[in-house]
């Protein structure tokens, strides 16, 4: 296995530890749960985007985006004692577009430049 897939996997457990264990984080600052969800989803959307072949991204994508609209909904129906939050739903959703977005932009860009020189071109990961 590759560094980047061992930090992947690092990154899903600790995500999911993170949101399913079953007393919330304590609060270090006000607002400090919010700033562990967007922290949360944008190291685990990036660690996946490193670590994932590009055919698999569209699924990994997918994945991510119903974690994060229904994570909150999990919690409150699985933990007694954690309860919905649309705000930190939201923050998961900022965590992965803060990634995401730079990537998406980054991608297009290189692509592009592949397009209009040959000798610039993008490495397919086929793993």
């Amino acid at each position: 296995m590759t560094l980047f897939r061992l930090i992947f996997l690092g990154c899903l457990v600790a995500l999911f530890y993170g949101l399913f264990r079953e007393t919330p984080p304590p609060k270090v600052f006000d607002q400090s749960d919010k700033v562990g969800h967007l922290i949360g989803f944008a190291v685990f959307t990036l660690s996946g985007l490193l670590a994932l072949p590009q055919r698999f991204l569209a699924m990994f994508l997918s994945f991510t985006v119903v974690l994060a609209l229904s994570a909150e909904f999990l919690q409150e129906w699985l933990l007694p004692g954690r309860f919905y939050s649309l705000q930190d739903m939201y923050a998961n959703l900022a965590g992965i577009a803060i990634t995401l977005i730079p990537w998406l932009i980054w991608f297009f860009f290189r692509k592009r430049a592949s397009q209009h020189n040959p000798e610039y071109s993008i490495s397919e990961r086929t793993q």
